[in-house]
């Protein structure tokens, strides 16, 4: 029955705009296509300054349809009325959705359940509809009557919800899914990620670039931003000076016009020489970067997974990380990683101390996230995870 599937993806961002949530959709996607599924995915033409010019392309079998956007208020009340159009266009078995919330998204969903009966949704949430906190109160108003909109059609709407972690099932329940609905499919990273070495001359040429010779680094990776946490690392980073006067923090990502700040911070504290940013980095950057640190931060206020930590894990890297949906899945504590509250730069500070002065602990970390990882290729998901979902809507007379 597989053999005949037409799956469609829709999602507001996809590749080649990178992000959590498009890895997610794009490698999942990719396997479909793999599988001699018909695949395709709906988007919009842009994100911010990001904007691809092809309204209709194919990648590696994917067909993607992008929807012109008229405007994109904050993340989720984006509008690109041809989704419509490119929608109902299409006789698909299977909607896959990434993201509760997206307005547009879901009056779309509605009108596409209303005329396509045999079509089976399903939606991989992430995160609840806004799932910070520190939002101005026109927000949170928002993201309260929209979440109370969302409780009554979300259970009809969806034949099949994700988790991307084992914890999600609790709040995704709140929002009126039934339980036998939930089904838990990873994040993961690809096998050219594990498989993929990085060289002694990219190394060494790294270092030259960056100043990084004999230094003991210290990594991030991801958005700039302020919910990311960086400035709690930055805050502290004149004590672990104190303890290692070699050492380096190494801040890789796309700015989210926060750098600014950051900047403002690093030189009040008088740290500067001990701070260097890549922004925009590469692909190719981005592992060697991974691959030369010694520990990896990931202080985001909240998180559903956390690919970045699956690559540093890769790369053989001892983390710490905030107490995230994505942290507290990933972490054994003091086996394989240390989590802190977002924002107790106390407890941050001693676990740093723990991980710098204790090497043979950092070393024990970094070879068991190497042999952890690799449970978490895409290939491995797709068939174990994945697939028990489709099998699921097939029972349901797809």
């Amino acid at each position: 029955m597989h053999q005949q599937l037409k799956i469609g993806y829709l999602i507001k961002y996809f590749h080649p705009i990178k992000g959590g949530a498009e890895n997610n959709i794009l490698n999942i996607a990719r396997r479909s296509a793999e599988q001699g599924f018909e695949v395709h995915v709906f988007t919009s033409d842009r994100k911010g300054n990001e904007r691809c010019e092809r309204s209709e392309e194919e990648y590696e079998g994917i067909k993607i349809h992008r929807s012109k956007t008229w405007f994109d208020f904050t993340h989720y009340l984006g509008f690109y009325p041809s989704l419509i159009k490119n929608l109902l266009k299409y006789d698909l078995d299977v909607i896959h959705v990434s993201g509760f919330g997206f307005m547009w998204h879901d009056c779309v969903l509605i009108l596409k359940k209303m005329f396509s009966r045999k079509t089976k949704f399903i939606c991989t949430p992430h995160g609840p509809f806004m799932a910070l906190q520190n939002y101005n109160i026109i927000l949170k108003t928002l993201k309260f009557t929209y979440t109370a909109v969302q409780k009554l059609f979300l259970n009809w709407l969806y034949d099949a919800v994700i988790q991307v972690n084992t914890f999600q099932w609790q709040w995704i329940l709140r929002y009126g899914i039934k339980k036998k609905k939930v089904f838990f499919v990873p994040n993961g990273v690809s096998s050219q990620v594990l498989n993929t070495k990085v060289t002694d001359k990219q190394k060494t040429d790294f270092k030259r670039k960056y100043d990084l010779q004999n230094k003991f680094v210290i990594s991030s990776l991801g958005r700039i931003d302020e919910y990311k946490g960086i400035q709690f690392l930055v805050e502290i980073l004149p004590d672990l000076i104190e303890i290692r006067k070699d050492l380096v923090l190494l801040i890789m990502g796309r700015d989210e016009g926060y750098v600014r700040n950051l900047k403002a911070q690093i030189s009040k504290l008088k740290v500067k020489d001990y701070v260097r940013f890549i922004v925009n980095v590469s692909e190719d950057e981005k592992f060697v970067g991974l691959e030369l640190a010694e520990i990896f931060y990931f202080g985001s206020q909240w998180e559903a997974f956390g690919l970045v930590l699956l690559e540093a894990m890769a790369h053989r890297s001892a983390f710490i990380s905030t107490k995230t949906e994505g942290g507290n899945f990933l972490t054994t504590e003091g086996v394989n990683g240390f989590l802190f509250d977002f924002g107790d730069t106390d407890k941050l500070c001693e676990l740093m101390e723990i991980l710098i002065e204790d090497e043979k602990k950092r070393i024990a970390m970094q070879s068991e996230n190497l042999d952890r990882v690799k449970k978490y290729t895409w290939g491995n998901i797709y068939i174990k995870y994945y697939l028990p979902v489709l099998d699921f809507l097939s029972n349901k007379r797809i």
